[in-house]
């Protein structure tokens, strides 16, 4: 049932997600930050999600969000369809709001179904990566959407003209940039010491450090093919990549390619990656593209300093705060990373540069703001 809020009342926001897996990415990241930062005084919130085992829930629950498990079986469950749409018609929701594709599609139809007049549509990647049947069927459901929030100007940019025509005048899109807790994750870092005596990394030696989905996206196999290069300038350095996910088999034959493979390590999917930044002498993200990462702006939340790729997201993130060099390219990765291992003054002045940046432009602070504002908007109107 549609919210009928008149400001006299809390607000309430419900949020659908394909999964509330911790150990996933991002986007579940983002979602939990956001919930915990409402202003408690003004949002109830409620957390829909469809697919697997909510292994974030009992912290969202810690921060008195209600968790509602849809428990789809596949992208085409029905009943899990129907059950949405039951939830969230005996619900008194003000918004909804839908943070991936998959939940985009499901959420604005069974929004629209259910009686909901508010519903804001979360755009995390640029739309030319999606394979062409996602790329339709998100296209085709947007505008069903009250709003739609791009996480960068780039993701917005990305609109396709067919997309953006079927839209109607009053279809609010805007930019709120992805946002860290900057202070939640520096309260990790006393744990850094004892993490890595679990795994073969020493301190003493240079550690090259990354985190995200092992995913074609995140252009991985291009850091480990650049390592042989890097490994001839400076023996010492070690490799390590936190995360998991459908390339971990390619990748790890990628490693032992290399004949370097012992000095590469793979954590596989870690709930808490925060301690594991401060290890990193040089954070890397050879990423081929991208909506708005969070995980070089958390890395910059360490005064890691970046080498990311020049791709747009990466511009507006990372600006002056790192190195970028072009997607795929091997030589240009290994050369701006030995660059960085044999600068010690220019790491830390990165470092530096990094931290100043993301502390003022992409607070989850300053999110959480921006957020507010739009449900404000939405439900004042």
């Amino acid at each position: 049932m549609q919210g009928h809020n008149m400001r006299n009342q809390k607000i309430n926001i419900s949020y659908l997600i394909g999964n509330l897996n911790k150990e996933h990415g991002g986007a579940q990241q983002l979602l939990f930050d956001i919930c915990r930062h409402l202003p408690s005084s003004e949002f109830d919130t409620t957390i829909y999600y469809m697919f697997g085992e909510g292994t974030y829930t009992d912290e969202f629950e810690r921060h008195d969000a209600s968790v509602v498990n849809i428990g789809a079986s596949s992208n085409y469950d029905l009943a899990a369809f129907v059950r949405l749409v039951r939830h969230l018609r005996t619900s008194d929701h003000d918004v909804l709001q839908t943070n991936s594709p998959i939940s985009g599609v499901w959420g604005r139809i069974a929004g629209r179904l259910s009686g909901m007049s508010r519903v804001v549509s979360i755009e995390h990647s640029v739309h030319t990566s999606y394979p062409l049947s996602n790329r339709i069927a998100n296209g085709i459901t947007l505008p069903l959407s009250t709003a739609i929030v791009g996480v960068s100007d780039a993701v917005v940019n990305s609109l396709r003209p067919w997309e953006r025509r079927l839209l109607t005048d009053e279809t609010k899109i805007r930019t709120i940039q992805n946002g860290v807790d900057v202070k939640a994750i520096e309260q990790e870092f006393s744990k850094t010491d004892d993490v890595l005596s679990n795994l073969q990394i020493s301190r003493e030696q240079p550690v090259i450090g990354t985190v995200g989905r092992f995913t074609e996206a995140k252009g991985y196999k291009y850091l480990i093919r650049a390592f042989p290069e890097i490994k001839q300038h400076r023996p010492d350095a070690q490799l390590l990549l936190i995360g998991g996910g459908d390339l971990m088999t390619e990748l790890k034959s990628e490693a032992k390619s290399t004949d370097y493979q012992d000095d590469i390590v793979f954590t596989g999917l870690l709930s808490n990656v925060f301690p594991y930044l401060p290890a990193f002498d040089v954070a890397v993200f050879p990423s081929l593209w991208e909506g708005l990462p969070l995980a070089p702006a958390e890395a910059m939340a360490a005064r890691c300093p970046i080498i990311g790729t020049d791709i747009p997201p990466f511009r507006e993130v990372v600006n002056d705060a790192g190195i970028l060099v072009e997607p795929k390219d091997e030589a240009a990765l290994a050369d701006a990373i030995i660059q960085l291992l044999d600068d010690p003054v220019r790491r830390r002045e990165l470092g530096s540069r990094g931290y100043k940046r993301v502390t003022e432009n992409f607070s989850i602070e300053r999110t959480v703001e921006e957020y507010v504002d739009l449900y404000r908007e939405l439900v004042d109107e």
